[in-house]
């Protein structure tokens, strides 16, 4: 700051302005005092630090950006302004200047939990797999309680094809309180691959309740349902998706739609199974719902159905005898594509 007393002072009035404005979270009066002292003495590496936190905390991405790197500018040793540098440039998927000022702050201080993290997921967007990694053991030894780097953990690892490792990270990041559904959905996710849908089951039934309109949870737990052969609560999960958010994207309501269909299909061919000719009715009703979405979302239909009208058929066939007929079961499910209700055509044996 300048030398001479009474401007100084008033700087310094400023300064702690700023900071009770920013305590109080009157964040555009706090960037008023500072900027007020950076347009007086532009060297003032603590003004522009504190410009930038006040900057990023009113949404003023490109605002802070330019007020850490002035303060990083003034003083290359203040590790915690590189480190919120990184975390802006991360905000703007800035891969490269995000990876230099993390690497920059753990350079300068390498216990900082929070910037190996940075650096992680900048390395990683990079695909640089074994830089991340590398990182993001560095941020859980730095701070074993990061439940944020436990889950970015687990992640990589279950992108890398490492189930086992990856559980023992999504557990430790759930364990440390980490509320993300992203978590619950990627544990799930491994958990299926070791063999244990049921307790995927129970996670992604959690995310769906607490977040109803978390469409890739519904998704995914009628995922797991018929991994389990269970394509009524599977196709239960899937109506739920679609009921939940009205408004959703049409390639996502064209995703639910197009597993309804799967799963009313697989459901149809069960009641064949079991020569249980209403359920056979009712499964082939929720199928002409779900193909009615799929063509209103994508304007075509299931590549999958074929295969699967013929599995049904192919059951029809072997119980024609004891409860219907292939001839009826094709037609209920012809009129069931045609997304109209199937009701019952006739020819039943």
């Amino acid at each position: 700051m300048p030398s001479n007393g009474p401007e100084t002072a008033a700087l310094t009035d400023a300064l702690r302005a700023g900071n009770r404005a920013f305590e109080a979270r009157d964040y555009a009066d706090a960037a008023r005092h500072y900027a007020k002292i950076v347009a007086a003495d532009g060297r003032c590496a603590v003004a522009w630090y504190n410009l930038g936190n006040a900057r990023w905390r009113r949404g003023d991405r490109a605002g802070a950006i330019e007020a850490y790197r002035r303060a990083v500018g003034e003083d290359p040793e203040r590790a915690r302004a590189w480190q919120n540098l990184s975390t802006a440039h991360l905000s703007a998927n800035d891969w490269a200047p995000a990876a230099d000022a993390a690497a920059k702050a753990v350079s300068l201080d390498p216990s900082r939990a929070k910037a190996w993290n940075n650096l992680a997921v900048a390395r990683f967007a990079q695909r640089d797999v074994m830089g991340a990694e590398t990182a993001l053991r560095r941020a859980v030894e730095s701070d074993p309680t990061f439940a944020v780097a436990w889950a970015n953990l687990g992640r990589l690892l279950s992108d890398a094809g490492r189930p086992d490792a990856a559980r023992g990270a999504y557990e430790k990041a759930l364990a440390l309180g980490e509320t993300d559904a992203e978590v619950r959905r990627g544990l799930a996710r491994v958990l299926v691959t070791l063999g244990d849908p049921s307790r995927a089951e129970g996670l992604l039934e959690e995310v769906v309740r607490a977040e109803p309109q978390a469409l890739d949870g519904w998704l995914a737990l009628g995922d797991v349902r018929r991994a389990r052969r269970a394509p009524a609560s599977a196709l239960d999960a899937y109506e739920a998706g679609s009921a939940a958010a009205e408004d959703m994207a049409d390639d996502v309501r064209a995703r639910l739609a197009r597993r309804r269909v799967q799963a009313a299909l697989e459901l149809a061919a069960d009641a064949l199974r079991a020569g249980d000719r209403e359920g056979f009715l009712r499964a082939a009703d929720r199928l002409g719902d779900g193909t009615a979405d799929v063509r209103r979302a994508s304007g075509e239909g299931d590549p999958g159905v074929p295969q699967a009208v013929a599995r049904c058929l192919e059951e029809a066939r072997g119980r024609a005898g004891a409860t219907t007929s292939p001839a009826w079961v094709e037609a209920v499910l012809e009129r069931a594509l045609g997304g109209r209700p199937a009701g019952a055509p006739g020819g039943a044996s």
